[in-house]
């Protein structure tokens, strides 16, 4: 178990040292010569890495403190994403802005009724079409267009 571990952290640094060759002979250049100077740069890799530590502890506590708050504030308005429509994480389609708690389906073709009683509204435009008609399908929205060989 042990083993497998040091066999990891084993390979891992020498993949590192395989692709940073020039860096890698650097830092033993300076452990061989200057004991005294790899002694402060390795104080000075430390508290950046611990400042860098610190800072990341404070961003993940900053976020959940607005999540908190957010979570709060949906509390207060009323339970959720009320009215926005959407995907809700506790109910599925439940909550389709204006669904009240209908299945998709119905949904769909309440949906469905809505733009067919829109078009149904629509008065009828005068236009010419082409001379070759689809039945069941407005020509109106296409465009005649002749092909150039």
């Amino acid at each position: 178990m042990i083993m497998g571990y040091l066999k990891i952290i084993f390979y891992g640094l020498l993949a590192f040292i395989e692709r940073n060759p020039k860096f890698c002979l650097l830092l033993v250049l300076i452990a061989v010569f200057a004991p005294f100077i790899f002694r402060w740069v390795g104080w000075l890799l430390l508290i950046i890495v611990g400042v860098a530590l610190l800072g990341l502890a404070f961003a993940i506590l900053r976020f959940k403190r607005m999540q908190k708050n957010m979570e709060e504030q949906m509390r207060q308005t009323g339970g959720g994403f009320s009215g926005m429509g959407g995907f809700s994480t506790m109910g599925g389609f439940s909550n389709m802005g204006g669904a009240n708690g209908m299945t998709l389906e119905e949904l769909v073709r309440q949906m469905q009724a809505q733009a067919d009683a829109r078009k149904a509204q629509q008065p009828k435009q005068n236009t010419t079409t082409s001379s070759k008609s689809v039945s069941g399908v407005d020509t109106a929205d296409y465009v005649d267009f002749e092909e150039v060989e």
